[in-house]
């Protein structure tokens, strides 16, 4: 295994590492994310003019 991919695996997994203790700490404190709201409203549908083919 090359030293540069040993280097960059290292720092992937040091950064899931620290992500995981991070959330773990939000959750034992009790902190809830806030939550965005969506920027437009999605409405799904159908065209009349697509029956008409």
């Amino acid at each position: 295994m090359s030293q540069q991919l040993t280097l960059s695996s290292l720092f992937s997994v040091l950064a899931l590492a620290g992500l995981c203790i991070v959330t773990g700490a939000r959750d034992l404190a009790g902190i809830e994310a806030p939550a965005a709201p969506a920027p437009f409203e999605v409405q799904a549908g159908l065209s009349p003019d697509l029956h008409n083919s």
